[in-house]
C-alpha cells in the first residue's frame, strides 16, 4: 500500500470522525428545540427588535423604546436577522444558539489542530461537545454561545499569529474579542492576558510583536467602545436596563463588570439574594450547584497545564508553536477558573461555559500525551494510571451531589475506573485500557448531556440554565430572593411560568385598550417588571412596556416621570398583573422594590379602576387595570 493511498484513508478517516463528533453535538443541543421553554426576557427583546429599529440598535427590551435589556444587543442582532430572514418561532432562536453551539466545536477542532494534531484536536472537539454546561447554554437564548464562538475564531486568529503568517492576525483577533464584549461586556475581556502571552511565545521578532499587540489592543477597544459610545451619545433611546443612573457605563463596570467579581454592585437587582453558583473559593466549579456542569475533567486539564509548565521549566523542551499552544489554552483555563471561582458578586452556573473550551483543549493535550508516553512504554506513562483513577473518583463525588438520579451509575464509573487504572499499571493490552478509560473519562459528562437534551425546564429554570437531571425549585427560588410567603412566591412561579402565552384575559385587556387609545405611543404600560409585558411582546405586536425593566426595579420610569408621560399623552393605560395581588407591597414582602412601590401608590391615587367586567368575561384573570387619561 502506497504512502498516498494510506494518507487518503487517514485523511477519510479524520473527516468522519470530526462529522461524527459534529453530529453528537448537533444531537444533543437540537433534541426537541420545539418544546424548549427559553428565558421569555430576552425572546421578547428579540420581537421587539423586529418591530422597532430603535429596540433593535439599542437593545431595547419592548418596542416603545421604554428600557434596554440587561446585556449588549450583538447576541440577539444575531437572533434577529435570522427571524426577519424565516420567522418569528422559539424553536428558530434555540436553533440558531444550536447552529453557534457546533460551530464552536468545529473552531475548537481546527484550532487545536494545528497546535497538536489531529488526534489532540479530535479529543478535544468531542469533550466540548459533551461538556453538560455547553449542551445546557446551545440550546437556550442567552447569549453565552455567541460568546464561546467569537473567542474560539479570536484564538484560531491567535494561533495563525503565532505560526508566522500575515501581519493582520493579530487585529482580527483583536477585532473578534471586541465583537464578544459587544455580546457579553466585560466576560469577553477575561481571555486577553491568554491572548497576549501565548503571542509574546511566537517565534516572531520583538518589534513585530510590539506593534502586533499595541494595534491589537487599539482594534479590541475600538471594536467594543463602539456601541457603548453610541448609547452614551444617543439623547433618544432607551433607559440602559439594570442600572440605577440610566448609564451604559455602570452596566458595563458595575452590574456586568466588576460588581460581579468584587460583589459590591448588583445595579438595580442589589435588593435580592442572587446566590445562584454557591459561595466563592477554590473548591466552588466542584461545589453542588457547579460540579455537575465543569467539573468532570477540571483536574485533568490543570494537571496538564501544570505538567507542561514543569517540563518546560526543566528542560525548554518543544517548540516556540507547542509552547505558545500551552500559554493560550492554559491561559485560557486559568483565566477564567479563577475569576468564576473567586467572584462574589451575582454568579450563575452556567457562566462556565466559557471555561468549557479551556477544559477541553488542555485535557486533550493531557490526556493523548500520556497516552503516548503509555505506548511507548516511558515511566510517565503511568500518569495515565492516576488520570483515569483519579477521574472515577471525582465522577463519583459528582454524582453523589445527585444520589435519587441514576444511583447505580457512580458505582459503575468507578469499578471501571479502579479496572482501567489497574489495569494499565502493568502495561495490558492498549486496547482494553483504552476503552475502559475512555468509558471513564466520558461516561460521566455524557449522562449529563443526555438529561439535559431530554429535559423541558419551567421558566424560572430557563432563566438559569443548568445541565443535569433537574433539581430546581422554583418556589424555594423565588422565596429565597423575594421573601414573602410560600404561597405568595407558588403564585409568582404560576405567573413566570405563563410568561410564553397570551392568555384570554390578556387579550382582552389589550383589546381593550387598543380600542380606546389606538395611537398611543405606548398602548399598555406592565407595572412589575417584564413578566407581565413577555405575553403580550411574545405573542403580537403591541406596544407594550414593562415598567421597571426585569423585576421591575429600575426607575424606568419613576413615578414622577410616568405622570409626565400621561400627562403628555405618551400612555394612558397602566395594568396591575393580578399575581401582585398576592406578591408585592400588599404582602409586605421585603424586597417588592421602591420604584414599584412609588409607581403603583401614583397610579392608585391618580387613576381609576377600570372593572373587569367592562373590558371581558375573563379579565379578571390579566390583573387590575387602571385609566389615568
Amino acid at each position: 500500500m502506497t504512502t498516498g493511498v494510506i494518507q487518503k484513508r487517514r485523511v477519510r478517516w479524520e473527516i468522519a470522525a470530526l462529522a461524527g463528533v459534529l453530529a453528537i453535538g448537533a444531537v444533543l443541543y437540537c433534541w426537541s428545540l420545539g418544546d424548549r421553554m427559553l428565558q421569555p426576557y430576552y425572546a421578547a427583546a428579540v420581537h421587539s427588535m423586529l418591530q422597532s429599529p430603535k429596540a433593535f440598535l439599542f437593545a431595547g427590551y419592548d418596542p416603545a423604546g421604554v428600557v434596554s435589556v440587561d446585556k449588549p444587543p450583538m447576541a440577539f442582532w444575531v437572533q434577529a436577522a435570522v427571524a426577519w430572514l424565516f420567522g418569528y418561532h422559539w424553536w428558530l432562536l434555540a436553533l440558531v444558539q444550536a447552529a453557534e453551539g457546533v460551530a464552536s466545536v468545529l473552531v475548537l477542532h481546527r484550532t487545536v489542530r494545528r497546535w497538536a494534531g489531529e488526534r489532540t484536536a479530535l479529543l478535544a472537539a468531542l469533550l466540548l461537545a459533551l461538556s453538560p454546561v455547553t449542551v445546557a447554554i446551545d440550546r437556550d437564548v442567552q447569549p453565552d454561545a455567541l460568546l464561546v464562538l467569537l473567542l474560539l475564531l479570536a484564538a484560531y486568529c491567535v494561533t495563525r499569529a503565532v505560526e508566522g503568517g500575515r501581519t493582520g492576525w493579530p487585529a482580527a483577533a483583536g477585532a473578534l474579542v471586541g465583537l464578544a464584549f459587544l455580546t457579553k461586556m466585560l466576560a469577553a475581556w477575561v481571555v486577553l492576558p491568554a491572548f497576549a502571552l501565548a503571542y509574546l511565545a511566537a517565534p516572531v521578532g520583538r518589534g513585530r510583536k510590539a506593534w502586533q499587540l499595541v494595534l491589537a489592543a487599539a482594534v479590541t477597544f475600538a471594536v467594543s467602545m463602539s456601541w457603548p459610545l453610541l448609547v452614551s451619545l444617543s439623547p433618544d433611546r432607551p433607559f440602559v436596563g439594570s442600572t440605577r443612573t440610566d448609564s451604559i457605563w455602570e452596566l458595563i463596570f458595575g452590574y456586568n463588570g466588576f460588581g460581579r467579581v468584587l460583589g459590591n454592585d448588583t445595579g438595580a437587582l442589589g435588593v435580592f439574594d442572587l446566590s445562584f453558583g454557591g459561595s466563592p473559593g477554590p473548591l466552588r466549579l466542584f461545589g453542588t450547584l457547579v460540579g455537575g456542569q465543569i467539573a468532570w475533567l477540571l483536574p485533568v486539564a490543570l494537571a496538564s497545564v501544570l505538567g507542561a509548565a514543569v517540563a518546560w521549566l526543566r528542560t525548554r523542551a518543544g517548540t516556540p508553536s507547542q509552547r505558545a499552544g500551552w500559554l493560550l489554552w492554559g491561559g485560557w483555563l486559568l483565566c477564567y477558573g479563577l475569576v468564576f471561582s473567586f467572584a462574589g458578586g451575582i454568579f450563575h452556573a452556567y457562566y462556565t461555559c466559557a471555561l468549557a473550551p479551556g477544559v477541553a483543549a488542555s485535557a486533550a493535550a493531557g490526556l493523548t500525551t500520556l497516552w503516548r508516553w503509555y505506548r511507548a512504554g516511558e515511566r510517565a506513562g503511568l500518569l495515565l494510571s492516576v488520570a483515569i483513577a483519579g477521574t472515577a473518583v471525582l465522577a463519583f463525588v459528582l454524582l453523589e451531589q445527585t444520589p435519587d438520579w441514576l444511583p447505580w451509575l457512580r458505582f459503575a464509573i468507578l469499578i471501571v475506573g479502579v479496572l482501567a487504572a489497574v489495569g494499565a499499571l502493568p502495561r495490558l493490552a492498549p486496547a482494553p485500557v483504552a476503552l475502559a478509560g475512555a468509558l471513564t473519562m466520558i461516561t460521566g459528562p455524557l449522562a449529563f448531556a443526555v438529561a439535559t437534551a431530554g429535559s423541558h425546564p419551567d421558566v424560572v429554570a430557563a432563566g438559569d440554565p443548568s445541565a443535569g437531571p433537574s433539581t430546581s425549585d422554583g418556589i424555594a427560588t423565588v422565596r429565597a430572593a423575594l421573601g414573602g410567603t410560600a404561597d405568595a412566591a407558588r403564585a409568582y412561579v404560576r405567573f413566570m411560568d405563563a410568561a410564553p402565552e397570551l392568555s384570554a384575559g390578556q387579550r382582552q385587556v389589550l383589546a381593550y385598550v387598543t380600542a380606546r387609545d389606538p395611537n398611543a405611543p405606548i398602548t399598555l404600560a406592565v407595572e412589575g417588571g417584564t413578566y407581565g409585558a413577555d405575553p403580550y411582546l411574545v405573542n403580537t405586536g403591541a406596544r407594550v412596556a414593562a415598567l421597571g425593566g426585569y423585576l421591575g426595579l429600575d426607575p424606568a420610569p419613576t413615578a414622577a416621570r410616568l405622570a409626565a408621560w400621561v400627562h403628555a399623552g405618551r400612555v394612558r393605560f397602566v395594568l396591575l398583573p393580578e399575581v401582585f395581588l398576592h406578591f408585592g407591597q400588599q404582602t409586605g414582602t421585603r424586597n417588592s422594590g421602591a420604584q414599584i412601590s412609588a409607581r403603583v401608590g401614583w397610579v392608585n391615587r391618580t387613576c381609576a379602576k377600570v372593572p373587569p367586567a367592562v373590558i371581558g368575561p375573563d379579565a379578571a384573570s390579566a390583573g387590575l387595570l387602571f385609566d389615568c387619561g
